[in-house]
This record gives C-alpha cells, structure tokens and sequence, in this order.
C-alpha cells in the first residue's frame, strides 16, 4: 500500500489524475521527473518534512491516492457512500471517493466554516458523483444522515479541528465565520493549554467522542471509521506550538475510543504508522 511508484503513476496518469480539473493536471505535469518522485516521497512520510518542492500542488494529491488505495484494500463497494467530518476546504476523500466510484458514489461532509466550505465548493464543483455539503457541527449528524447509511467516515486530519472548535467556541471565537487560517494559532494554543491543565476532557472530549459516536450510528455493520493525522517538521522548532501534543492526537483519540463502550474494533494495515492512522470496523 502506498507505494512510491504507485502513487505517482495514480497522479500523473492514474484514476486520481482524471478526477482533476485541467488546469490541475497541467501543474502536476509540468513538475520534472525527478523533482516530482521527490517530493512524492517526502509528502508520504509523516511528519513530513520542511520545504517539499511543489507541496502545494502535491499534497492533498497524495493524501487522495492514499484513501483512493485505502478503498480498495477494504473492499469497499464502488458505489460507496463516504462521509467525511470537517472536510474544511480540503479534498483528497472526496477526489479519492470519485475516482474509486467513477463518479457512481456519494459523499457527505458536515462542515461549520463558511469560508472553507467555499473553498471547498470551488475546488470540486467539476466532480459527477453526488456531493452534498452541509453548514452544522459534526455533533448533529443524525439531523442530517441516516443510520446504517454510509460505507465509511473519514476523519482525514480532523480530530485536532473538532477539538479546536470546541474548545474555542466557548471564549468567544465563532468559528463558523472566523477567517480560519489567521486564528489557528489561537485555536491551537487554547487546545495545548486545556491538555495541559486536564480541561480537555470536559472541553474537547466530549465533543470528540459524540461526533465519533454518531459516525459509528450513520455507519452500516462491516463499514469503517479511518482517522489520520499530520504535524509538519517544521513546526517542531516553532516556539509556540506544542509539537509533542499535536503529534499524539491520534494516540490519544485510541485511547479515548478504548476507554469507552462504542462498538468499534480496531484493525491494522501494513504501511500505516499507528502514530498517524487508526482504523476502525463497526460491529
């Protein structure tokens, strides 16, 4: 899974690469030969490390061929239902989802910024499967998705957003308007301050488990919850941020889950850092 060559050929001439827009397609190949096996390389790694040439360009299409490969190692349907909570303005799960269906599936996010759900929109408008974008928190799901309605939930780098909307929503920040991006900083430092003084788990938990708890009632019997997770090298040295937290989310969110009663099992997958990546089966 996730083999070098493999990803490269998905982007470059793959069923990734025909999900994009042509104006996508040409950025990608007018990257040279060895610059691009490059830089595919170090986007694979987690955490990735500073500078990758054509990062901008590249990673969200890596991050896609690794859901689109993550598919088909579960066998899912091809005409899968996906859901993705707090998709922000981010797109691998649902290029994956198009490319894995051939435009036959569906995908669901619930999404509370409005600015990034712009973001979004503009990015995927062009994609023929069915996509449906919905203002709200992730903790009302089931207003807005059936049970048993959906093949697999993907939390692609969302467990440090949900914890950092709702520790944030309370000092005053709407994140529902907020500018995302410039208040980050914010949002990340209230995170890394109720973890160390032990308020998470009456701020953020919560939150946390309740939108994994819904995700597990909209999921059918055999489908799957994947979370993964990201910290860029080049924060390590950043004074403000809390590296050794961020890079344990994913550590943390396991336990959480083990500690609970959600009828959930985890599997492991060769080739996906535990450190990063958690798979869930449900019932």
């Amino acid at each position: 899974m996730w083999n070098l060559e493999k990803v490269i050929e998905e982007i470059t001439q793959g069923a990734i690469s025909e999900t994009l827009t042509q104006q996508r397609q040409a950025e990608v190949m007018v990257i040279p030969e060895v610059e691009l096996a490059e830089s595919v390389a170090a986007i694979i790694q987690r955490p990735p490390p500073p500078g990758i040439a054509h990062g901008r360009i590249l990673s969200d299409l890596v991050y896609a061929v690794q859901y689109y490969e993550l598919f088909g190692v579960l066998d899912l349907s091809r005409q899968l239902s996906v859901y993705e909570p707090c998709a922000g303005g981010s797109d691998p799960v649902v290029i994956a989802a198009e490319a894995y269906s051939n435009g036959k599936g569906n995908y669901t996010t619930v999404n509370l910024n409005r600015a990034l759900r712009t973001q979004l929109q503009s990015k995927i408008r062009h994609l023929d499967m069915s996509v449906c974008i919905i203002d709200d928190n992730t903790q009302r799901t089931l207003e807005h998705l059936e049970p048993d309605s959906v093949d697999i939930v993907c939390f692609h780098h969302a467990i440090n957003d949900i914890l950092q909307t709702a520790v944030s929503e309370p000092r005053g920040m709407d994140t529902t308007t907020v500018d995302w991006w410039p208040n980050e900083r914010q949002m990340i430092e209230w995170m890394a301050a109720d973890f160390e003084s032990g308020l998470i788990d009456s701020s953020g938990k919560p939150e946390l488990m309740e939108t994994i708890g819904k995700a597990i009632e909209i999921t059918r019997s055999g489908g799957y919850l994947v979370f993964d997770h990201w910290a860029a090298l080049g924060y390590r040295e950043v004074e403000w941020f809390p590296w050794e937290m961020f890079c344990e989310l994913v550590p943390i969110t396991r336990q959480w889950i083990e500690e609970s009663s959600l009828p959930i099992n985890e599997i492991r997958l060769s080739d996906a850092d535990p450190q990063w990546w958690m798979f869930f089966q449900v019932g």
